[in-house]
């Protein structure tokens, strides 16, 4: 099986397993919106522990692994025209790791990120992997790859989103939702979605890609009646 069709088969999957939920995975907890603005693990933790990962998936046996650590900052908020629906802020953290072993990938995840489990975690990717390679047709073969060395990116914005008051947010919204409703407009939702994106990226080949993703997005929809 080639590196593209894991990820074809297994993308929903993992897709899944990342997306908010604090201190787990699966559904994002909700969190209060000043929480958003604190810091989480520096870039040299989050080496340490991959390097524990890494480590100790290459001593179970491990030809390749790579850690995935990531945690998610959301808030959303809801407005139908001159009311404000729901308001809603919510953290994810935990980290995955992949593995070749005995020619067949293996994938665990946990929710307690330090380097103990990430450790275990990666036992438990590798004891996957050798369980599945009684029923692979053909061993796993990566095609060649350099590392990256320790690199950094960042979304380059002027503002953080999660810094400006909700209430300012939601007011931006409800001041659209009255232009809409002055021209017409007999119905108007309106929304805002925020999601910042902290994801360290650590692999055997010797990549360690950290990466703050920000993302926002408005939405708008008004519905005339004739």
């Amino acid at each position: 099986m080639k590196r593209r069709d894991f990820a074809a088969l297994t993308g929903l999957g993992t897709g899944a397993l990342l997306l908010p939920h604090f201190p787990g995975f699966g559904s994002s907890l909700p969190v209060d919106p000043t929480r958003l603005l604190e810091p989480g693990l520096d870039v040299a933790q989050k080496k340490r522990l991959a390097d524990a990962a890494l480590t100790a998936a290459k001593s179970a046996g491990a030809s390749y692994a790579d850690v995935r650590i990531g945690r998610y900052l959301n808030q959303s908020i809801f407005t139908r025209e001159k009311q404000v629906q729901n308001i809603a802020s919510g953290e994810s953290f935990g980290a995955g790791i992949r593995v070749i072993a005995s020619g067949t990938w293996g994938f665990a995840a946990t929710n307690d990120v330090s380097e103990t489990s990430l450790a275990r975690t990666a036992q438990r990717a590798v004891a996957m992997a050798k369980a599945n390679a009684r029923i692979q047709k053909e061993p796993v073969q990566l095609a060649p790859q350099r590392g990256y060395g320790e690199v950094s990116w960042k979304t380059p914005i002027e503002i953080n989103a999660f810094t400006v008051p909700v209430k300012e947010k939601a007011d931006l919204l409800l001041a659209a939702n009255a232009k809409a409703l002055e021209n017409g407009a007999s119905f108007v939702n309106s929304s805002l979605f925020q999601i910042n994106e902290q994801k360290y990226f650590a692999s055997t080949d010797g990549s360690y890609i950290d990466q703050d993703i920000h993302r926002i997005w408005p939405t708008f929809t008004a519905t005339v009646v004739d």
